[in-house]
């Protein structure tokens, strides 16, 4: 598998020898303090990451908190109408900015890291956004109401191969080599257990080209696949945003790369409950639903809301897997630098899903809710319980 893909210039030999002559070896990566990660900066990334004021105030409370609701499953019409109805009676909006310096803790479990930031979630929410501006790097969602937001595919420039060819020719021609993999963050923000505090969870999803061959075993082009989590990148990433929330890049440094607990025994299990098919968490209600949460994160699920009150995930799958790379074209290298942008997802063959986590203060499982709130037992919820478990383990 090849590391990095050269798209070669027809002047290319003209470019190198002048800058042969004077040339510094020395590049500017070669004094960043963390050589893993290096995104390229999105010009766009300035301009569209701004959170309309009315948004900020009343949704985080709407989102984690839905008060005057008769108890009982919600359907989606029922649910939108009565945020909608909530919205318009909410107060415009919150002035509020998080402090410069902010108290934030990482707390992990096992595999499992978070921050705890002392803030609203409002006021975090904005920070945040202010973070991946000053990264340089885009957003493609942004859903307060929902406390999630998602990066771009982003190519890491850190995984090209650092020769004397690659170097010249990057100076002269930028984006004449590209990575055979791309990255994708997704952050969830949502009320803290403690009084004051606004928990934060950054995922890391990862694609990779892969080479395919006809029957003769010649090259037919490439092909983007998943590749799952990076527990690496999601550290360094992390570690970024504690030390803009308002950690000091030592103590960042040193609690991000110190070991955790020990890998906690496998805690979620596919079951059966009335002849079907359910996932059992042994975890009380709060952290299953915070691991239901962060597994729909990872398996790159497009979740509409969510209501903690009731336990309720509205989500969005279709497509093998349920991931969001459906109805992309999956083109060759000509192509690849911009075969995300501006495409959106497919809608042929998606469909809307509850996700429902019930528990108590031990044990706590997991079922998959049609749109109008009641049991599935198709194949696809069967998937999306499996997707579930292979994430939460």
């Amino acid at each position: 598998m090849r590391a990095s893909f050269w798209l070669p210039g027809v002047c290319a030999v003209a470019i190198l020898v002048p800058l042969m002559a004077g040339c510094s070896m020395s590049a500017v990566n070669d004094a960043l303090p963390d050589q893993r990660l290096a995104y390229k900066k999105q010009r766009e990334a300035g301009e569209n990451l701004e959170v309309p004021p009315d948004l900020v105030g009343s949704s985080f409370d709407d989102a984690l908190d839905v008060p005057g609701v008769v108890a009982g499953t919600t359907t989606y019409s029922e649910y939108s109408g009565s945020r909608a109805a909530r919205a318009r009676i909410a107060a415009s909006g919150s002035s509020e900015v998080l402090p410069e310096v902010a108290d934030v803790e990482l707390k992990r479990r096992g595999d499992e890291r978070w921050l705890e930031v002392e803030g609203s979630p409002q006021q975090v929410w904005s920070r945040v956004v202010a973070f991946w501006r000053e990264q340089g790097i885009l957003l493609l969602d942004q859903n307060p109401a929902v406390g999630v937001m998602r990066t771009d595919w982003l190519d890491n420039r850190a995984e090209i191969r650092k020769d004397f060819v690659t170097r010249m020719l990057s100076k002269v021609v930028e984006g004449v080599y590209a990575t055979s993999t791309r990255d994708q963050y997704r952050v969830r923000i949502e009320r803290g257990t403690g009084a004051g505090t606004t928990d934060v969870h950054l995922s890391h999803r990862g694609m990779e080209e892969k080479l395919v061959t006809n029957a003769l075993g010649d090259s037919a082009g490439t092909v983007w696949e998943p590749s799952g989590r990076d527990a690496g990148k999601e550290a360094e990433m992390l570690r970024r945003l504690m030390i803009y929330l308002g950690a000091s890049t030592q103590r960042a440094a040193t609690v991000v790369a110190a070991g955790g607990d020990t890998v906690a025994p496998q805690r979620a299990r596919l079951t059966e409950d009335g002849g079907v098919q359910v996932l059992a968490i042994d975890e009380e209600f709060r952290r299953a639903w915070r691991l239901t949460g962060s597994a729909l994160d990872r398996a790159g699920f497009a979740v509409e809301d969510r209501d903690q009150s009731r336990g309720l995930y509205y989500v969005r799958y279709g497509g093998e897997g349920g991931r969001a790379v459906e109805g992309e074209e999956k083109r060759g290298m000509f192509s690849r630098l911009a075969f995300w942008r501006g495409k959106g997802e497919s809608e042929e063959g998606v469909r809307q899903y509850l996700i429902q986590v019930e528990g108590d203060t031990q044990k706590s499982r997991v079922r998959v809710l049609d749109d109008k709130g009641r049991i599935d037992d198709s194949a696809s919820a069967e998937r999306i319980l499996g997707l579930l478990q292979a994430e939460i383990r």
